[in-house]
């Protein structure tokens, strides 16, 4: 069978490639693909403007794909900065249009299919498939460690949340001495303020149950690795895609609480179905003597990758035994 052509953007953002990474990893598990990847340069006004500027030049000539150049089958992209420069590679090179996302309404009616996590509440249409929450990478490899835990931490994002490091310290402490069993390895991200830092590593060297490892200290696929590695894996609420990657890896997961600003905003909405549907468990509820669930399995990446296929190319799921 021939490859299915897939030109893939990248927009620098590592929650964004993720998940356009995550369907493209779980394309390739269902047919043979061909990936031309497009990595965009850094985000700025400049080049912003620049996209827009051409975009808006190329509505005075035709949309129709240039038949002197190569075909794709597939464009994907994940992130509004990728959106102007997919639909003009599209116009140029033919090809369906998916994006991981709910794109601004100028461009809805250009993408083929938009994946939307069901958190955004989008409006039912032709082109909307509501995802459970973001694809990712994270491997269900099914060798987990009962006796590692793995906390990690988020940060500061002032639109959603208040964060506060102290508060967040007694609880980390609480929970480790509850399951003072286990080793544990605490990690940051990018967003986590210094003095969050200088907390965790100060507690992590006079404690020798656990290990601290700073976000700007690992190297790619480290976080899939330790997800791999460990059964009990707790999240800082604001942490979203991080929970969703766990429970991708069939660990078991906590909810570490932060203080919203608004309680009805998208992380919580997104958080409130995976407690009900018992996917993850809260802070308050393991306080009381609940126990980490077990989770059903969870492959946003793979549900996606098989709505493509059986939109526009069915063929190639038939020899499919995975189904």
């Amino acid at each position: 069978m021939t490859p299915l052509s897939i030109t893939a953007f990248f927009d620098g953002r590592l929650g964004h490639e993720k998940q356009t990474k995550g369907i493209l990893q779980a394309l390739s598990e269902l047919t043979t693909t061909q990936i031309h990847p497009i990595r965009l340069p850094a985000s700025d006004f400049r080049t912003g403007f620049r996209n827009w500027r051409r975009f808006l030049w190329t509505r005075l000539f035709s949309g129709r794909p240039d038949e002197r150049l190569s075909r794709v089958d597939l464009i994907i992209g994940t992130g509004s900065y990728t959106h102007i420069p997919m639909v003009l590679y599209k116009e140029r090179h033919g090809g369906k249009l998916v994006t991981c996302m709910t794109p601004d309404l100028i461009f809805r009616n250009k993408m083929d299919l938009c994946l939307v996590p069901r958190h955004d509440n989008p409006k039912p249409a032709g082109n909307i498939f509501i995802t459970v929450g973001p694809p990712n990478t994270a491997p269900r490899q099914n060798r987990h460690e009962s006796q590692k835990g793995l906390i990690l931490i988020g940060g500061i994002d002032h639109k959603s949340h208040r964060w506060n490091s102290a508060q967040l310290m007694i609880r980390i402490k609480h929970l480790v001495d509850a399951e003072d069993s286990k080793a544990w390895t605490i990690s940051s991200s990018p967003r986590t303020p210094a003095d969050m830092i200088h907390l965790l590593a100060g507690y992590a060297a006079a404690d020798s149950r656990i290990q601290f490892i700073d976000a700007k200290d690992t190297v790619d696929g480290w976080i899939e690795d330790a997800y791999a590695g460990h059964k009990s894996v707790w999240v800082t609420a604001d942490s979203v895609s991080m929970v969703y990657e766990a429970i991708t890896a069939g660990c078991h997961v906590g909810i570490l609480p932060v203080q919203w600003k608004n309680k009805d905003n998208k992380f919580q909405r997104s958080l409130s179905y995976l407690i009900e549907n018992r996917l993850v468990i809260t802070y308050d509820s393991w306080e009381t003597g609940q126990p980490l669930f077990s989770p059903q399995p969870l492959n946003e990446a793979s549900r996606c990758a098989r709505e493509i296929l059986l939109r526009w190319w069915p063929e190639r799921l038939q020899d499919d035994r995975r189904q």
